[in-house]
């Protein structure tokens, strides 16, 4: 009998100090911030902090290496920043113990860059250049001077900049040799002529105005700057660090429109600023603003993970979960630095920016109305994961893996995008802009997204072609007017071997074989998303797209769907060099012409390319290209096997968690329930399916 009581009070002693061991392991440091706390707290929940600062400040004077997980509890309500956060190599938790930056169970934090203009006036006095649909129609308020931004919200809906022309029919734009002629450039900017002087009549010349350039149907954007307008001669110059109005092969694709003035403003909605007065103008859709809340960014990142690369300090196990990021702006492309890549003709910032950093996690966030990408990992930066979160509504793109450029250098790599939902980007008239842009960067995982309403590819993945890259006349220190040649790639000429650069005096360039050691996009596998209404303004690049890219991608068991044609475009495009890729079990619904459905240069080598199968209604849509198809994609007349993919991608995304927000998928016939994928009613479906049902 003692004998059992003693073994039973064992018993109980070692659960005990299990259990302890486990509360122990598990417990963590707990901090707090609300709208209502104060930085002079202590950070307890009874006693917050009132800014994000102070908590990492508090969180950074902690000993190392950390004993326990650290827990950033972040109250609902709305925290409005004056500089962006920024976390270093000394706010970094650890494999075991974490810090977390998370919203508070059951509540919303939202973190803005922007901030509330007041004051608004119905404006009375007359003023030259207003259009007469806008008189006694504006309000205005006045700002701080020399203050300029891209975007204004009003009552949380995005305002309309004011252009000179209304609609985003580019091809019907003012057009090369027609309407306005670029000359040589220059350091001080590209002299441009306006057949139409009037069009600069009452446009200032500071810098406000910018003028928006197509230059290439499948996206050569850029949005330069316009000083030194005179009216009287037409001519104005056009200041950009990021590209010039020279490039290009075909000048019948160049267009133009003009943006920002008070003499755009012809419709309810737009609005301008004037930097040089301190004003800004508004053409109210309620005509009333006495009652609106008006807000206009003054950030271009709202969180910055800044690693030390010379010193080998990274940023490193830190989770972001749950926060809602809204409102940055887009820096002014004559304000560009050099060290930014410009090849992708898109603004590369973002409003989580991250460099310099591993084992980094973004979760169960929201990124809206950023003024550039939502998230970018910039050169350093591996296994980072990006998970559940919802990026739309963005001035480039959702999220961009950004390498180094063409060089031995290869950093960025072994990161995952997984069950986000990635949606309608390139509002910041950077067209060229994906859901997810790779650049240099390799071995990441892609699967389980929904992609929606991309001006552009949906997936891109892409390096540098031998011929520009390493053109010796694009070498550091070589400009092209304020364009920078080595900018567009950012080669890494120190990774060049003296042999090779002899070579590259000779004019050789590098085949193939030997150009792809300095090629990083590779072993990328990109599976299971769903990708809806892939190029929303421009024609061309693929739903996804490879170009010049690394050995070894996977592209397999995609499902691409879009009410319309996309005739300029095959749906999974292999262009140049795109060698080794596996395209595989991929499914696609267009309704309209297409130029292929998987679509590979002939010469290329290894890729692997079956099983990809084309929903159809009308036979003649690829009746061309019948002697081209081979077994690489096969069509059917019945959507059964887009159905299937679809059930089999969603019931995925739902074990992770589900697409945040509980979108609308924007593909018709589907009831968004468990269960089989069917028909919800014939009226939702097109004309030429509704026999099928």
């Amino acid at each position: 009998m003692v004998k059992d009581f003693k073994k039973a009070t064992n018993q109980l002693v070692l659960l005990i100090l299990a259990v302890l061991l486990v509360l122990d392991a598990t417990a963590s440091v707990e901090y707090y911030v609300s709208p209502d706390g104060s930085d002079a707290n202590p950070g307890a929940k009874a006693e917050p902090f009132a800014t994000l600062e102070a908590a990492r400040d508090t969180v950074r004077k902690l000993p190392r290496p950390l004993k326990e997980p650290v827990n950033i509890w972040i109250r609902g309500g709305r925290y409005f920043l004056n500089d962006t956060f920024v976390l270093t190599p000394d706010d970094s938790g650890s494999t075991d113990c974490r810090i977390t930056y998370a919203a508070y169970p059951g509540e919303t934090p939202i973190i803005f860059g922007s901030r509330p203009v007041k004051g608004w006036k119905k404006m009375t006095e007359s003023t030259a250049g207003i259009d007469p649909k806008a008189k006694d129609k504006l309000w205005y308020a006045d700002i701080e001077k020399g203050l300029k931004f891209h975007f204004m919200y009003v009552d949380g809906q995005p305002a309309i900049r004011s252009r000179s022309i209304n609609h985003d029919n580019w091809r019907k734009w003012g057009s090369w040799g027609k309407d306005f002629t670029a000359e040589k450039p220059e350091k001080r900017g590209t002299l441009v002529t306006f057949k139409d002087k009037e069009l600069l009549n009452h446009l200032p010349s500071n810098g406000d105005v910018e003028m928006f350039a197509i230059l290439m149907q499948y996206g050569v954007i850029g949005n330069g700057v316009m000083k030194d307008i005179h009216a009287g001669n037409g001519t104005a110059r056009w200041n950009s660090n990021q590209m010039n109005l020279n490039y290009g092969r075909r000048t019948n694709e160049r267009h133009f429109r003009l943006e920002n003035a008070l003499k755009f403003i012809d419709m309810p909605g737009e609005w301008a600023v004037d930097s040089q007065k301190g004003r800004i103008y508004y053409w109210p859709i309620l005509n009333d603003m006495k009652n609106s809340e008006v807000l206009v960014p003054h950030l271009y990142q709202l969180a910055r993970f800044q690693g030390q690369p010379e010193q080998e300090k990274w940023v490193h196990d830190i989770e972001f979960r749950g926060i809602t990021f809204m409102h940055t702006d887009r820096l002014p492309e004559d304000k560009w630095p050099r060290w930014w890549l410009k090849r992708q003709w898109e603004n590369p910032d973002a409003a989580l920016f991250v460099q310099g950093a591993h084992d980094c996690t973004f979760a169960g966030n929201r990124v809206m109305h950023s003024g550039t990408y939502g998230i970018t990992l910039c050169h350093y930066a591996q296994n980072i994961k990006i998970s559940g979160n919802e990026i739309g509504y963005t001035g480039s793109g959702g999220v961009f893996l950004w390498g180094h450029g063409p060089g031995l250098l290869d950093v960025n790599h072994h990161n995952t995008i997984r069950g986000n939902y990635l949606h309608d980007h390139g509002l910041a008239n950077y067209w060229h802009s994906p859901n997810v842009q790779i650049y240099q960067s390799g071995s990441n995982v892609i699967t389980h997204n929904l992609l929606k309403h991309s001006a552009y590819s949906c997936i891109s993945m892409v390096g540098a072609d031998n011929g520009r890259a390493f053109a010796l006349d694009r070498a550091e220190g070589s400009f092209e007017g304020q364009v920078d040649k080595s900018d567009m790639f950012k080669t890494r000429w120190e990774d060049v071997s003296s042999e090779m650069m002899e070579k590259l005096r000779t004019g050789w360039k590098p085949n193939n074989v030997e150009m792809k050691p300095f090629l990083h996009s590779g072993n990328n596998n990109v599976s299971y998303n769903v990708i809806v209404e892939p190029h929303s303004k421009l024609n061309e690049g693929g739903a996804i797209y490879a170009w010049w890219c690394g050995n070894g991608n996977v592209w397999e068991k995609n499902l691409v769907y879009k009410n319309g044609a996309m005739p300029g475009s095959s749906i999974f495009a292999l262009d140049d060099r795109a060698e080794y890729v596996t395209v595989k079990d991929n499914v696609a619904w267009i309704h309209g012409k297409i130029l292929n459905l998987v679509g590979a240069r002939a010469q290329e080598k290894g890729n692997v390319i079956s099983g990809n199968v084309r929903v159809k209604f009308r036979p003649e849509w690829v009746s061309r290209y019948k002697n081209k198809i081979g077994d690489w994609w096969v069509n059917k007349e019945t959507r059964e096997d887009f159905d299937w993919l679809y059930r089999e991608i969603k019931t995925g995304a739902d074990q992770l968690g589900g697409w945040p927000g509980d979108p609308d998928v924007g593909i018709p016939g589907f009831r968004e329930v468990a269960g089989p994928a069917v028909s919800s009613s014939k009226k939702d479906l097109p004309r030429e399916m509704k026999t099928l049902y």
